[in-house]
């Protein structure tokens, strides 16, 4: 009697086993979407195919496009006033430090090096002049106006 109460108790356990993993698995029960995780696309480096001179060149004409947008301006509070133009500048500097860490990445101390396409002195000056009408690029999209 033991044995058959076994086999009952055997046979239960077992058919449970099998009929365990379809339950819920019917079209009526809807699961919830497992959402995918975006994955973050790295910006396209536009300033990757530079060379020293390239990347001298660029730095100075976003140098001159901020000067040329500040100078429209009498004094920074006007400037900050428009925020059009501000958003431009906060562009131009988001552009020049992408630009200088993408150059140095590839060229490292060759952008230190002065040459004939690579004039590192004017734009230090260029970059002190816009500095002193209150932007400073460096800062890049974090720049204060």
């Amino acid at each position: 009697m033991a044995f058959k109460k076994n086999l009952k108790t055997f046979y239960f356990i077992f058919l449970l086993a099998l009929i365990l993993p379809f339950v819920g698995c019917g079209d009526g029960v809807k699961k919830k979407q497992v959402e995918v995780p975006k994955i973050a696309k790295k910006p396209l480096d536009i300033y990757s195919k530079l060379d020293v001179c390239g990347c001298n060149k660029e730095a100075i004409e976003i140098i001159d496009l901020t000067t040329d947008i500040r100078n429209t301006f009498k004094t920074v509070q006007e400037l900050k006033s428009k925020p059009k133009s501000v958003e431009q500048i906060r562009n131009l500097a988001s552009s020049y430090t992408k630009l200088l860490e993408s150059c140095f990445n590839r060229h490292a101390s060759k952008i230190f090096i002065p040459s004939e396409c690579n004039n590192l002195n004017e734009m230090e000056r260029k970059r002190t002049e816009l500095s002193n009408l209150g932007i400073q690029l460096e800062q890049g999209e974090r720049l204060k106006l």
